[in-house]
């Protein structure tokens, strides 16, 4: 995508003579900027990105927009020497950045299909199940989320479950260029409230459910309810699917003004669950629609994700397809990367199972869909992320001490917190004195080596990721990669 640099400032309101400058794109990162980029300098809490000019001047930036400084934002430094190309500063960027990216690649989630699913637990595995169905029922199509960007094939990184608005509308005309028609799209509430999604279109909403996350950012679960509530009411999709069975998905389905499917594995809904069994080799359930039942066995372990293919089923039934041909699919999706995933062994060793399970709910749900599943005794190897909601960790420590039946306390990614505090906030709510044992390799070891051959062990936490953040520095560090040496260390290994 290319155009001029005075076509960009009209689309934020400002006119100007025909500067002449050719503008081959925008980049919020300094150390990304490409010959004839526009870099977007920000007004950050510790800088703003007109501290970089220089080194974005010296990439070959053809101008910089710099967002004029707020008091509540950290102040730029004094620049020593002038610069040799535009500097436009304009009244709250951050906020128009949706619209001007989206302007500048010619609005692309108009000419896709874009579903986003919102909530607090369950929207990675709804969105990844989803991209599994819709490439079964050969549409292509892409994925946005906590595992990255991409296709079924091939995923790239991300920083953000719901990237920057600039990124998000690039990856957007990416996936038009790449043939793709249909987008499965996480939707953070930190997204909502930054103006991430700004500008988008989508076609279909959809909610999963609401406990305790982010409150260090939202500060109430009742603004972070509110926040999440945006998306159906502020996009104008096409339809919504909402879980009737969370406290405030009862609620939406009587306020908001969308055509609707409700969905439940517990209650009454437009599409509902029943006579659900939970089998060590996964879950057969029925799925009652329009009066009539149909049989489903899945592979997927845990009650939640009947929850979760419900989901799925009725954004597809949204879209026209019927339910025998949804149904012909569902029961052949594969497990999220780092989601209840089996670390398998040639012996009858321990069960490993790896999770992301990082929130009290999520790993309520996780611990007691165990217990439903077999009757294992079950080590829990679990921490809290560092410079993150505190309130949350001894939440976490009692739900471990209560469902498992041993706790092994180790790091997350304590990013910038001292470790031990992490682990005697999560102390603080258990009754019990449980192991801590810091470095999350040696917990894994300790795991594994001391649990019974009859024993189940949940490594919670990390799930998918494959590093670990200590002191602002990302290591690499697997947690499946490192339960499968360990296997491989006491000759068990598949």
């Amino acid at each position: 995508m290319t155009t001029d640099l005075s076509k960009l400032l009209k689309w934020l309101g400002i006119d100007s003579e025909d500067l002449g400058i050719n503008v081959t794109g925008m980049c919020m990162d300094s150390r990304k900027v490409k010959p004839g980029n526009v870099f977007i300098a920000l007004s950050g809490n510790d800088n703003h990105g007109i501290d970089f000019a220089y080194q974005v001047q010296r990439s070959g930036a053809c101008a910089i927009l710099a967002e004029s400084v707020s008091e509540d934002k950290a102040k730029p430094k004094a620049r020593q020497q002038p610069l040799s190309i535009p500097v436009v500063e304009i009244e709250k960027l951050s906020t128009k950045l949706g619209d001007l990216s989206a302007k500048f690649y010619n609005y692309p989630s108009r000419r896709l299909k874009v579903f986003g699913v919102t909530g607090t637990n369950g929207k990675t595995s709804c969105t990844w199940l989803l991209l599994q169905a819709w490439n079964k029922l050969g549409i292509k199509a892409g994925y946005i989320g906590t595992l990255g960007y991409g296709t079924i094939k091939q995923i790239h990184d991300l920083d953000n479950t719901t990237p920057p608005a600039l990124g998000l509308q690039k990856i957007f005309a990416e996936f038009l260029d790449n043939g793709v028609t249909h987008v499965a799209l996480e939707v953070s509430s930190h997204g909502l409230s930054l103006g991430r999604t700004s500008s988008t279109e989508f076609s279909g909403v959809a909610f999963t459910n609401i406990s305790r996350d982010h409150l260090d950012f939202h500060k109430t679960i009742e603004e972070y309810a509110a926040v999440k509530k945006c998306l159906f009411s502020d996009y104008n999709a096409d339809f919504a699917v909402i879980n009737a069975s969370d406290y405030y998905g009862k609620q939406w389905l009587k306020e908001i003004n969308l055509p609707v499917t409700s969905y439940s594995s517990i209650n009454q809904a437009d599409l509902f669950a029943t006579d659900v069994e939970l089998l060590p080799q996964g879950i057969k359930f029925k799925v009652n629609y329009h009066n009539h039942s149909y049989k489903v066995t899945t592979g997927l372990l845990g009650h939640f994700n009947v929850d979760n293919l419900l989901l799925v089923v009725g954004i597809l039934l949204q879209q026209g397809f019927t339910i025998k041909d949804i149904l012909s699919v569902v029961s052949e999706l594969n497990p999220v990367p780092g989601r209840m995933n089996r670390v398998d062994s040639k012996e009858i060793g321990p069960l490993i199972l790896v999770d992301y399970a990082h929130t009290p709910d999520a790993l309520e749900q996780v611990l007691k869909a165990l217990k439903q599943h077999n009757a294992r005794k079950i080590w829990c190897v679990f921490g809290c992320g560092g410079n993150r909601d505190k309130g949350k960790r001894p939440q976490m420590g009692y739900i471990a001490e209560t469902l498992a039946d041993r706790v092994i306390i180790t790091d997350d990614n304590p990013r910038y917190e001292d470790n031990q505090q992490i682990a005697t906030d999560i102390l603080m709510g258990m009754h019990s004195k449980p192991k801590v044992i810091h470095s999350r390799k040696d917990a894994i070891v300790y795991a594994i080596e001391n649990a019974h051959s009859k024993d189940l062990v949940l490594i919670a936490g990390k799930g998918h990721e494959t590093y670990q953040i200590i002191d602002g520095n990302k290591y690499p560090f697997d947690d499946r990669a490192i339960a499968r040496e360990i296997l491989g260390n006491l000759g068990r290994v598949a």
